[in-house]
């Protein structure tokens, strides 16, 4: 009896160290901007870098200190990267970036971080300006380029997620067979 709880005991540990990846939460790793950090130039794009790959269907939400909503357009999600442009220039004060999002483990996740911005008056002007120029001459090229990323994005998180499934798959199965192996060899004898 002890030889099979010995070898039980060997089997479940193989297998829960093996299966660890496939297992833990996706966190948030770094951010740009950082948590608490202070902005004093123009924030045209928040990036989120999580410690796996996370989901297409990330959701991605900015909100001034009193709660107002602050538009963000083409969230991206690429691989453990999820950014968004954020449309209109941002007044100073304390914003909030809160997402909720899927991880490679299948488990949501939603949290929040906050920042300030600080940014001079006359800078701000010169950089409403600059965006409103960029945004008319780029507008075009950004739709045909986030289509095509968009695609390859899909087939790449499938891929990831079909290794995944069959990774633990195939270690369920092991672990079942060493399982009833040794109740059938502990029978026999």
């Amino acid at each position: 009896m002890k030889k099979l709880t010995g070898s039980l005991t060997l089997v479940a540990l193989l297998f829960l160290f093996s299966a660890s990846p496939a297992f833990a939460h996706t966190h948030l790793d770094t951010s740009d901007p950082e948590e608490g950090s202070t902005v004093t130039e123009a924030l045209d794009r928040i990036t989120l870098y999580f410690e796996t790959v996370i989901e297409e269907s990330a959701v991605m939400e900015l909100h001034a200190e009193d709660g107002t909503a602050i538009t963000l357009d083409n969230l991206t999600v690429h691989d453990d990267t999820f950014s968004a442009d954020v449309t209109e220039p941002l007044e100073n004060g304390t914003y909030t970036i809160s997402w909720d999002i899927i991880g490679v483990d299948g488990h949501p996740m939603e949290d929040s971080i906050s920042f300030e911005v600080d940014i001079e008056e006359a800078a701000v002007e010169d950089q409403e300006e600059e965006n409103t120029e960029a945004a008319e001459d780029t507008s075009g090229e950004q739709t045909e380029e986030n289509e095509a990323a968009s695609e390859s994005d899909v087939q790449e998180t499938a891929v990831d997620d079909t290794n995944s499934n069959t990774m633990l798959i195939t270690i369920l199965v092991i672990a079942i067979v060493a399982i009833v192996v040794i109740v059938l060899l502990k029978r026999k004898k």
